[in-house]
């Protein structure tokens, strides 16, 4: 399978903070002190640099100007071509400029420019070559994915416009019932299913009772799942990771987990309703690490909203904020496979 991660994806990948530090510790690990960075987007290159050389003390080398724009041009080029000589002989002289001032290593943030890179065999002219969209990936063992927009799409305005007329009533619905108190009091077994209706209802004209009860008690029953996670999640199944699911769910959750994408490649879930308690209380990552004998900093922790991923980067595991981008993912756990 062939991944292609464009400069949306390269911002969205170095922008996490935990990721940017992994990269630093490896380069301190290899006792990398004056570094390239190529492939980096302009809009990133001067705050990522500035982190690095602040907290890690590491000399960075940015090309000119010029070879710059060269070499974005080549990335547009290796997107729909193939490697030239000319191409070969350039990127060589502009890493063997970068040598004589005591570089070696370069650091690259594009999938064509570390082809290019290996093209011109630098690492047995002694250039050692650092993907900054894998950085850490090693140390990652286990994935731990949220449910919502991440496994099962969850849109409920959209469902509530299905069980009404107009879309004042859906908007209505929606808060009503999934914009509560106590749904979220539900996710956590705090009230049950029909307490959520008949306070739901309470807020909603006569009229849309019915819909009430068709969103509290069959949402689930039509909901879509998406299956390119399913196959992110069989393809980390069979590399070797540990998959497991974190999530804040009610207890109807055991109606519909059996319909979740590839089901059978998890290892432990752990749900809300069960443990009484929510994200991104501390408390329920560290039950899902000591009930299946995880180290915090071998698990990534993959969710949609974003307090839900601080609260486990709180606890030491490493955070992925999803934003429905399963490509970046996946380059980041198993590169191009």
């Amino acid at each position: 399978m062939q991944t292609t991660i464009g400069v949306h994806e390269q911002e969205t990948i170095l922008r996490r903070p935990e990721l940017a530090q992994l990269l630093c510790e490896e380069l301190k690990a290899r006792d990398i002190r004056r570094v390239i960075f190529l492939g980096i987007p302009v809009t990133m290159e001067e705050p990522f640099l500035r982190t690095t050389i602040a907290r890690w003390g590491i000399m960075v080398l940015t090309p000119p100007a010029h070879e710059r724009a060269w070499l974005a041009q080549v990335q547009d080029e290796l997107a729909c071509g193939t490697i030239t000589a000319d191409m070969a002989s350039h990127f060589s002289s502009l890493v063997a400029d970068g040598a004589e001032h005591g570089v070696n290593c370069v650091v690259i943030a594009s999938q064509a420019l570390m082809a290019l890179a290996r093209h011109c065999e630098l690492e047995a002219k002694g250039i050692t070559l650092v993907d900054a969209l894998r950085a850490g990936s090693s140390r990652v063992r286990n994935v731990v994915f949220d449910m919502g927009r991440v496994l099962l799409e969850w849109h409920p305005l959209a469902m509530a416009r299905a069980t009404c007329e107009t879309d004042d009533d859906a908007e209505l619905l929606a808060n009503a019932v999934f914009g509560s108190a106590e749904w979220v009091l539900h996710d956590a077994d705090a009230v049950d299913s029909q307490t959520v209706a008949w306070m739901a209802k309470t807020r909603v004209p006569e009229r849309l009772h019915d819909s009430v009860d068709q969103l509290v008690h069959h949402w689930y029953e039509d909901r879509t799942f998406m299956p390119q996670t399913g196959e992110l999640i069989g393809e980390l199944k069979a590399t070797g990771y540990g998959i497991y699911l974190l999530s804040n769910a009610g207890v109807e959750f055991d109606n519909y987990k059996h319909r979740l994408p590839a089901y059978e490649c998890f290892d432990g879930m752990v749900v809300s309703c069960y443990e009484h308690v929510l994200k991104p209380d501390a408390r329920i990552y560290t039950r899902l690490c000591e009930r299946f004998d995880l180290a915090p900093n071998t698990c990534l922790f993959v969710d949609d909203v974003e307090h839900n991923v601080e609260g486990a980067r709180r606890i030491g595991m490493q955070g992925w904020h999803f934003d429905g981008t399963v490509e970046a993912l996946h380059h980041f756990l198993l590169g191009n496979g």
